[in-house]
């Protein structure tokens, strides 16, 4: 009689909206465990679990495994973790967050899969563990968490996975690839959509094509969403800018045209294919704005900056956005910062 399979064991650091729906799916396919680390939403999650609107699976409870409000706690029985799945924000200008799963990576062979906005959000946890797996993970999804334990998600569920810096790893490559693979399979098993790449931080900069662009700009024009940015013709120009410096800096960096997305391989494009939406999306960082909370600058915008300096390439449109940016936060945080 053949063994059933061992289920993956997934540590979830950052259970909000984006990490509660992608562990949600890693336990629908029935290939893995869940324990999630809860903060601010712990107790709502404790007693109700995560309540799951989605367009694309309907309207579903989702109760991890376990819930814990630290990673001490997580691993307070000597629990090993196949994969450390760390879904914070990227706010390296208000410290290091890859001291927050220390106590979580006891094993050479718990990889550490990153699912963050931004550039270089990889590094101090390379520095940090340098003889675990990095996983650099770019996320595709609409969804968002307007109370606690409450998610609300549309039709998109897409992650890519890649290596990161595996010319210098420490470990058997060939093993970790196929372990990728095997939550890749899971993800995919469940609805989500998953594909393992070599060329991951392209990716990333074609992301941050919209990210650095559509985000920031809605914030420091006033608030407004990519319908009124879009109306209006000198936005719409500064939008077209803003993404041609990340292209150009993006291309530099990684030494290759940046790879098309479902067809939109230039600013225009993307542009073409955000207005042509049913709705208007509500930037992330926009969100962060209207509640007063840190936004994600630095890696977003301060880090390719930097490179670009580094580089002596002109990027004067970003550069311009994330000054403003900066001033904007500054603002409202005052003293918190």
């Amino acid at each position: 009689m053949t063994e059933p399979a061992k289920l993956l064991n997934i540590l979830l650091v950052g259970a909000g909206a984006l990490g509660s729906m992608f562990t949600w799916r890693l336990q629908a396919s029935g290939r893995a465990q869940v324990t999630a680390v809860c903060r601010s939403n712990y107790q709502a999650v404790k007693d109700q679990g995560f309540r799951i609107n989605s367009h694309e699976f309907g309207s579903h409870t989702y109760r991890p495994d376990n819930v814990v409000q630290t990673v001490e706690d997580a691993v307070a029985k000597g629990e090993i973790y196949d994969f450390i799945l760390f879904c914070t924000k990227a706010l390296p200008n208000l410290g290091d967050n890859s001291k927050i799963i220390a106590s979580a990576v006891v094993s050479p062979k718990t990889v550490i899969v990153l699912i963050q906005n931004g550039i270089g959000i990889e590094d101090p946890f390379y520095a940090r563990y340098p003889g675990n797996p990095i996983v650099s993970a770019v996320a595709y999804i609409d969804v968002s968490q307007p109370e606690d334990g409450a998610i609300s998600h549309g039709g998109i569920i897409g992650i890519v996975l890649g290596l990161f810096r595996p010319e210098s790893a420490a470990y058997d490559t060939a093993a970790v690839t196929q372990a990728l693979q095997t939550l890749a399979s899971a993800w995919n098993d469940s609805g989500a959509v998953c594909a393992v790449v070599d060329n991951i931080q392209a990716l990333r900069w074609l992301k941050l094509v919209w990210n650095a662009s559509f985000n920031t700009v809605a914030v420091v024009s006033g608030g407004n969403d990519t319908r009124k940015m879009l109306d209006n013709a000198e936005c719409k120009a500064l939008i077209r800018n803003v993404m041609t410096d990340v292209y150009r800096l993006g291309e530099a960096v990684t030494g290759e045209s940046l790879p098309p997305r479902l067809g939109m391989s230039c600013p225009d494009d993307f542009i073409a294919d955000t207005d042509s939406r049913d709705h208007p999306v509500v930037p992330s960082m926009l969100m962060d704005y209207w509640a007063k909370r840190p936004m994600e600058h630095e890696v977003i915008l301060g880090r390719p900056v930097q490179i670009a300096r580094d580089l002596s390439i002109p990027v004067p449109y970003l550069e311009t956005v994330y000054a403003l940016l900066v001033m904007v936060e500054k603002k409202y945080l005052g003293g918190r910062l």
